[in-house]
């Protein structure tokens, strides 16, 4: 009985000296401050974009995050596609977490992740609503309005080829199944 009491007045004693003496402090998210030019050089793609898919969370270690699919108005930097999606940090603002809106317009500011190759972006990239971007969008200067035509895309973001094959497999089908009714017949 001694020894529980010795020992539950040792736990208590190193509790208390956790919550007198803490380890290391948590600190807020915290942002360098630059403004839209010197985020244009140090980003890997600048677009403004409307949200079209908000997808939903993914856990990888310590970050949540979403993926943003965005349908591309203007491009000032690494746009290869009408239609661009960038991972967001999804947790709070006080972990430097951002939330944009389905069908809600942004510029984005967005850097590829060494660790997957993907463009993430989170609440220190400086991503803003377009409605609230005047003064980003007039440091960037005018950017390069971008069409489905600039990527060889269809509506649907498909090539032409793809098309081509499928209308071409289409047609190589009737023609065989035409055929073998014709050849069926002639035999009764």
């Amino acid at each position: 009985m001694k020894r529980l009491v010795w020992f539950a007045l040792i736990l208590l004693l190193v509790g208390m000296g956790y919550t007198v003496f803490p380890g290391e402090k948590a600190y807020a998210c915290s942002c360098v401050e630059s403004n839209a030019q010197e985020k244009l050089k140090t980003s890997t793609s600048v677009f403004t974009g409307k949200v079209v898919k908000r997808g939903g969370v993914q856990l990888f270690s310590t970050e949540r995050l979403r993926a943003y699919t965005f349908e591309v108005d203007t491009a000032w930097k690494g746009v290869s596609s009408k239609r661009m999606t960038v991972l967001g940090n999804d947790a709070g603002s006080e972990s430097c977490g951002i939330q944009l809106e389905k069908n809600q317009s942004y510029l984005i500011f967005a850097y590829q992740d060494k660790m997957d190759d993907k463009l993430h972006t989170n609440l220190c990239s400086g991503n803003v609503s377009v409605d609230q971007a005047g003064d980003a969008l007039k440091l960037l200067g005018a950017g390069k309005v971008v069409t489905q035509d600039d990527f060889g895309e269809t509506d649907q973001g498909r090539s032409w080829s793809f098309y081509l094959m499928i209308y071409g497999g289409l047609i190589l089908m009737l023609v065989l199944v035409s055929g073998w009714i014709w050849r069926r017949k002639r035999r009764t």
